[in-house]
């Protein structure tokens, strides 16, 4: 079985699509390169964790034997191998992900290569919110206040005092991207570029905004109400696209808000995926004789009939009766059924209780017969 959470290392559900698998790997491979943290060793381990991930869940064959377990992730199993084959390398398609993405990022690659012209974008904030147990598997809506960086509304972002105040850049003559050249292994490499005077705005401040600062943004408390879907897991990340920071200069998008889940653990229930287990406590004179018992479950307690001679730790399986996500996914309740030995009893009640033993036989005990039949055999009297 596989001894590492992809979906948790990638910060999305197991149910996540393929686009939200391949925007969350992106985002993290940015965010971790080496490039990016020369000499940082953990950056450069994530990095490669993350790869590794997507290696896997990002390849539709290799991720439905990762979810079926039949994965082998021991020595020469599917550790990351950006070249390699057979079950740890890239696909195709995988490896193209990560050679377009950081040949646009560093100018790798190609004889020529021209980088897309992109708006900025803000960076993304992160919230922790804490969740009780029947929250995170039923849903639920919760008001946040969080702070964040907002477009200044007197310069409307460009970080000047008026439009008179910003002449054309005249490194980019206006266009906000330059042209490098670069010797590389590969040959010549020639890249375009944001322009590093203006910041790829095209635009030069002359003088500065007085309500932000020459910053083009502003810092602001935000209320919204947040909608969690049944069936978060403790750890896991719901992503709000363009709740985050506005960027510090020129036009773009905000960058995303990233909810974090903590959930407290129940004192009722043991949550393994989508399936629910409860530890139901009855009667000793309810297990002889059968009786009714209270199940609690997501919707609600119901009565279940539980038959006469039950057993101490049977377990019952109520399908359907777990946990129920949005997207589909349906789990299951399991019972254990746990018979309480009354203490505190008096001498008239062990009387009734011996008289009650007497009248049983061997017959009764289906398990200690059985039992007592095996010992017979294994030490046979001489």
């Amino acid at each position: 079985m596989p001894t590492k959470d992809y979906y948790k290392i990638l910060g999305v559900e197991k149910t996540a699509t393929a686009d939200e698998i391949k925007s969350a790997y992106r985002r993290l491979a940015k965010q971790y390169h080496p490039d990016l943290h020369p000499g940082d060793n953990a950056a450069a381990e994530k990095f490669k964790e993350v790869n590794e991930a997507y290696s896997v869940v990002g390849d539709p064959d290799k991720r439905g034997k990762y979810d079926r377990g039949e994965m082998d992730m021991g020595a020469g199993g599917a550790g990351f191998n950006p070249f390699g084959g057979g079950a740890g390398g890239f696909t195709a398609t995988g490896f193209d992900d990560i050679f377009d993405m950081f040949s646009d990022a560093f100018g790798f690659g190609g004889k020529t290569r021209r980088r897309s012209s992109q708006a900025a974008v803000g960076s993304d904030i992160t919230y922790q919110i804490e969740l009780t147990f029947m929250e995170s598997i039923l849903g639920c809506t919760k008001p946040i206040t969080f702070s964040r960086l907002e477009k200044c509304p007197t310069c409307h972002g460009t970080g000047a005092k008026d439009e008179a105040h910003l002449k054309t850049c005249d490194k980019c003559g206006g266009s906000g991207q330059v042209r490098h050249v670069q010797n590389t292994i590969f040959g010549q490499q020639i890249t375009v570029g944001a322009c590093d005077k203006c910041g790829g705005t095209g635009k030069i401040v002359t003088e500065t905004c007085k309500a932000c600062g020459g910053k083009g943004v502003i810092t602001k408390n935000k209320v919204i109400n947040v909608t969690i879907p049944a069936g978060v897991e403790n750890g896991s990340v719901l992503q709000l696209t363009g709740e985050g920071n506005a960027p510090r200069s020129g036009n773009g998008r905000n960058g995303n808000l990233l909810l974090e889940f903590s959930v407290k653990p129940s004192a009722l229930f043991r949550r393994e995926g989508y399936n629910l287990y409860v530890t139901v406590p009855v009667s000793y004179l309810t297990a002889v004789c059968g009786g009714q018992i209270e199940v609690p479950a997501p919707d609600g307690v119901f009565v279940h009939n539980l038959p006469e001679g039950t057993s101490n730790g049977e377990t019952l399986r109520f399908r359907g009766k777990g946990i129920r996500t949005p997207r589909g996914a349906v789990g299951d309740l399991f019972v254990t059924v746990s018979v309480e030995v009354p203490k505190g009893i008096t001498r008239g009640q062990k009387k009734a209780l011996e008289q009650f033993e007497s009248d049983n036989s061997l017959k009764n005990y289906s398990k200690r017969r059985a039992f007592l039949d095996e010992i017979a055999k294994t030490y046979p009297q001489k």
